[in-house]
């Protein structure tokens, strides 16, 4: 589980057939071990090899997501955003962010960026099909930052990204057209599947 608050910015060195293997700052790889979680883009991938001196993280990407995710798109260089998962502690403690589960939903497309002063607008569009996990002032994980949607209309949506958050995720380097892995909020889900469904319980 994860929290949508981007820890550090990584890039990907190489692949090798469903083989990826990126940079990742040794504070990070630090507290990693072979089998263990790391949210990149918002995909939860499992670490198969960890070179702590090389700072090199490599993970095994199934065709699955590279069909749904973005990863699938990188290329050597890319940057990626990068967070590790909620110990059960900090879980306890305090949670920033939303809950994440680095499980992602779809693909969506950016549209328009506008800076508004300080801030920057981004509008983003899903397929439709999506709109009843997406509510004003709700939460939404774009690439694994938690940010919060207004302006929702069908499946799309706008969000306004403060200083911080640009200048410390990927998010400054997306042009108009980029696609972006998009998670919907798991209590969206849940009241979304308990309306559809009828309950087995009720006479």
């Amino acid at each position: 589980m994860f929290t949508g608050v981007v820890e550090d910015i990584g890039n990907l060195i190489k692949t090798d057939g469903s083989r990826f293997i990126f940079s990742v700052p040794e504070r990070l790889l630090d507290t990693m071990g072979i089998g263990g979680s790391i949210s990149v883009n918002g995909a939860c991938l499992t670490a198969v090899d960890i070179e702590n001196g090389k700072e090199r993280l490599s993970v095994d990407v199934s065709p699955e997501t590279k069909r749904k995710t973005n990863i699938g798109d990188l290329r050597p260089g890319d940057r990626v955003n990068l967070e590790l998962p909620l110990g059960m502690d900090e879980l306890s403690k305090r949670l920033d962010g939303h809950l994440v589960q680095g499980h992602v939903d779809t693909l969506g497309r950016i549209g328009r960026i506008k800076k508004d002063r300080e801030n920057y607008l981004y509008r983003i569009s899903t397929s439709r099909q999506f709109s009843n996990y997406l509510v004003n002032k709700g939460a939404v994980a774009i690439d694994g930052i938690s940010l919060t949607p207004y302006q929702v209309s069908g499946g799309a949506f706008s969000v306004s990204v403060i200083p911080h958050t640009y200048e410390n995720t990927t998010l400054q380097f997306k042009k108009g057209g980029s696609r972006v892995n998009v998670e919907f909020d798991i209590l969206a889900k849940y009241v979304t599947n308990t309306v559809k469904e009828p309950n087995p319980y009720r006479k």
